[in-house]
């Protein structure tokens, strides 16, 4: 059975847990800071692990087993838990089987209009950040897939459309929902490689 590490309780995150869980596709373990909650069903479901994201100590217990990990992670200071989780990975020789990082459009200034970064008071910093972050993950070795949506919304999920990395990508929306379930896809049956997408 494969094991799945889903870093971030935020609304991806969730979504990812509950597709995963849904499909019986193996063991879930939901990683999330202290400051963050699980509602009821999803914290039946998964294995729950909360720490400081910030600290290799967090970080080794949920990386036995060699885990598909998807990163939910938003916001600011995200290069900060990806050193710690990688220091970890190295340190203690803990194989990963594929890494899926949420990230963000506009890291590789390929947006045409104006990307609504909600919450985000330091946009330059927090696209460096987000650029740092996907540096580590493509030193890492394993393979990766880095999901570059444009603004996150509530709205139910549609079908993505998905964007090589290299080309423009138009300012617009995309459903939280449709992203989580383009995670899931490949968390579960690989494919893009090496590849950063953008999702529209």
């Amino acid at each position: 059975m494969t094991t799945y590490l889903i870093i971030g309780a935020n609304a991806v995150g969730q979504s990812v847990a509950r597709q995963l869980v849904a499909q019986n596709m193996g063991t879930v373990r939901l990683l999330h800071d202290k400051a963050e909650t699980l509602p009821a069903d999803l914290a039946d479901s998964v294995t729950e692990f909360t720490g400081d994201l910030t600290q290799e100590t967090t970080y080794q217990e949920v990386l036995q087993d060699q885990p598909t990990v998807f990163s939910a992670l938003t916001g600011m200071d995200v290069d900060l838990a990806f050193e710690a989780l990688f220091d970890a990975q190295y340190h203690q020789q803990l194989p990963l089987t594929r890494f899926v990082m949420l990230s963000t459009a506009g890291v590789d200034n390929e947006v045409t209009g104006d990307l609504d970064f909600t919450g985000i008071v330091d946009v330059k910093e927090y696209l460096n950040q987000q650029r740092y972050a996907a540096k580590l993950v493509d030193e890492a070795e394993f393979p990766y897939t880095i999901l570059r949506p444009v603004t996150l919304t509530t709205a139910p999920a549609t079908a993505p459309q998905i964007i090589a990395e290299g080309a423009a990508v138009p300012a617009g929306h995309v459903s939280r929902e449709t992203v989580a379930t383009v995670a899931t896809s490949i968390l579960i049956k690989g494919g893009y490689d090496y590849q950063s997408l953008a999702i529209c």
